[in-house]
């Protein structure tokens, strides 16, 4: 699992390796991401992520000492999830906390959450984001960023698209795309789509992770999403039309799913924003998505799973064995690529093309795991 991006190691963006899942025939080809415009098809639409991942860490003034504060994600009440670099008894609800950046900004405890975080109110809150900005570095709890690359070269942490600063964690995806393989892409008929999903605290490691023996109980927390009038408008005009929606990423795929999740493949979808905590695994029945572009991702994970709920369970494990066998590939954000789809030309399939008989899919992944790679299962 690479601590740096792709381009900070010497590398093009594009040049990772790529394992590509037909899920119709059942084939596994292993390729490399520069030439991924081999699988799109003219008139397929290819909706993005513009959002980009912020500092995550500010300090706060604690009795006479400092204390760092860890900003995982935000809530839907206004309320923010925390991680404070303290032990449970040195911090109690209805503490207030007076930043050390920015003196106008307190934050108070206001109740212990599971895996050692804290649920509280940052005021005002429109200063957090921009201090966050400004002042913040970066800590995180498995994969460490270089600071110095974090503070010097930003830019390298951020899709070339992304626009909107808000993101508490990396939306990983769109790394991969260079300004040429995007112009080329183009270029073929391939439409371009953006939606915008503030990745939060769903993407930390105690959350991510799937603790409970029962993954279906697993929950995910909330986070923010924006769909415009004009994406609106493109994804109605492809389904009407039978074209395929590609989602890249897994931030795009729960965006898609939750604005269609009520009404299905016939949806009409409406510009909107809002929150969404779906979580997806086997069983689940897909109405927007088509093909999906992802990162190779850890065992046990939601979304390792959600990518066996979209390509199937047997399928995805038999790719991974494939991954363990050959050898030299790279896990996690900024690791290497899968692509996921059923090569069919239309999107207007039974619901159901992508469900595995549940309960057998659920047992196959709780026992998943790859010995060959040194990852906390």
């Amino acid at each position: 699992m690479p601590h740096d991006p792709i381009e900070l190691r010497g590398k093009a963006r594009d040049s990772g390796r790529m394992i590509v899942l037909n899920r119709s025939t059942s084939n596994i080809e292993h390729a490399v991401f520069s030439s991924i415009a081999d699988y799109f098809r003219p008139g397929d639409l290819l909706v993005l992520n513009d959002s980009y991942m912020l500092s995550n860490t500010l300090w706060f003034q604690h009795g006479g000492e400092s204390l760092q504060i860890t900003v995982y994600g935000h809530e839907p009440d206004g309320t923010t999830i925390v991680e404070l670099k303290l032990s449970e008894d040195q911090c109690e609800a209805g503490q207030v906390l007076t930043s050390l950046d920015d003196a106008r900004i307190t934050c108070t405890l206001l109740e212990h959450q599971p895996d050692k975080l804290w649920k509280a109110q940052f005021n005002p809150s429109e200063l957090l984001l921009p201090t966050l900005d400004q002042y913040g570095a970066r800590l995180d709890e498995t994969i460490h960023l270089n600071p110095v690359h974090w503070k010097s070269t930003p830019e390298a942490y951020r899709s070339l698209y992304a626009k909107k600063p808000g993101s508490l964690e990396i939306p990983s995806a769109g790394l991969h795309f260079s300004h040429e393989l995007l112009a080329q892409i183009s270029a073929m008929g391939v439409e371009i789509a953006y939606i915008t999903l503030h990745v939060g605290a769903t993407e930390i490691f105690a959350v991510r992770h799937i603790s409970e023996e029962e993954i279906e109980k697993h929950k995910v927390r909330s986070e923010y999403y924006e769909v415009s009038q004009r994406t609106a408008g493109q994804l109605n005009k492809a389904r009407a039309e039978g074209r395929r929606v590609v989602a890249v990423g897994t931030t795009v795929m729960r965006t898609l799913e939750t604005i269609t999740r009520e009404m299905g493949r016939q949806t009409i979808i409406k510009p909107q924003y809002g929150w969404t905590d779906l979580y997806i695994y086997p069983g689940f029945k897909f109405n927007a998505v088509d093909v999906l572009l992802t990162n190779l991702h850890r065992p046990r994970s939601s979304h390792i799973v959600l990518t066996a709920a979209f390509a199937g369970t047997d399928f995805v494990m038999r790719s991974y064995d494939e991954i363990s066998e050959k050898g030299g590939y790279e896990f996690d954000m900024f690791g290497d690529f899968s692509l996921l789809h059923i090569g069919n030309s239309s999107p207007l399939l039974p619901q159901g093309r992508f469900a595995d008989p549940q309960r057998g899919q659920i047992e196959a992944l709780r026992n998943f795991t790859i010995t060959s790679y040194n990852m906390r299962a």
